[in-house]
């Protein structure tokens, strides 16, 4: 063994090295349930060069009861804690709309940050009332995947801060793990429905797992008016957290509108 160390310590060459400086333009840390199959996929798409998305999931079970999400609670500072540790980030976000709203966005920034002290934060309820603010949006039609129970909850958040609804639709889903299925004809068609007759100034798709982002310029050109949805929302104003521009084309109007200054 004491050769082996011999011919190790005569081989091995040290080196000296310098340090690369930053090159990304913004650094998102992404804290998500378990049971989110979207979320991640849609932000790729929509990140562009010099973003860097830093993510980690948190267990969850799946079943979408208002005191289940409120449960999330418990470990999303743990979570954050895994996120790039040790690499300067410039914005923490949390992936859960309905449990966000649950929580408080206070609440949910608490703990997101608990290891960066200072740090920006949002959350996809925060960032889709910014956003849809953003928009001029007062009027709303919303569609979900989640069951009555949570829809509830729901509407009675939308309508204290601010907004009138106009229509209410939902695919009634207890399982956050069933949401992916739902295809983009059935949200397309869901909406055509909530918009018949309807004098809404923008649709509001709730869920950072409804595969509604793919879809939203089309439902734009379609409908003539704007359409939020949770993901597109949560880069939005995690990208204008972070001192950055968004100007992203295909994922509708919100990601190409010049956000200078985000109404809270």
């Amino acid at each position: 063994m004491p050769q082996a160390q011999d011919a190790f310590s005569a081989l091995e060459r040290p080196y000296t090295f310098t340090t690369q400086p930053r090159q990304a333009r913004a650094r998102i840390g992404l804290v998500q349930l378990a049971s989110d199959y979207t979320l991640e996929n849609d932000w790729h798409r929509l990140a562009e060069a010099g973003i860097e998305i830093y993510s980690t999931r948190m267990a969850y079970n799946s079943v979408m009861t208002p005191d289940s999400l409120r449960a999330t609670a418990d470990s999303i500072a743990d979570a954050a804690a895994l996120v790039a540790p040790g690499l300067e980030l410039d914005v923490m976000a949390f992936g859960c709309t309905s449990a966000s709203m649950l929580i408080g966005s206070d609440g949910v920034a608490e703990r997101l940050t608990r290891d960066r002290p200072g740090l920006p934060a949002t959350n996809p309820w925060q960032a889709s009332l910014c956003a849809l603010r953003h928009l001029g949006i007062r009027r709303l039609a919303v569609l979900t995947p989640y069951n009555t129970e949570v829809n509830h909850s729901l509407y009675r958040g939308l309508q204290d801060a601010g907004f009138e609804i106009v229509a209410f639709g939902a695919f009634g889903l207890t399982l956050d793990t069933e949401i992916p299925a739902i295809h983009t004809d059935a949200i397309m068609a869901a909406t055509a429905d909530l918009l018949a007759g309807c004098r809404a100034e923008g649709v509001f798709f709730s869920c950072t797992n409804l595969r509604a982002m793919a879809i939203l310029e089309e439902m734009e050109r379609r409908f003539g008016l704007p359409m939020v949805s949770s993901n597109q929302a949560l880069f939005w104003h995690a990208l204008y957290l972070a001192g950055q521009q968004p100007e992203i084309a295909g994922f509708g109007r919100l990601l190409r509108t010049p956000s200078t200054e985000v109404v809270p």
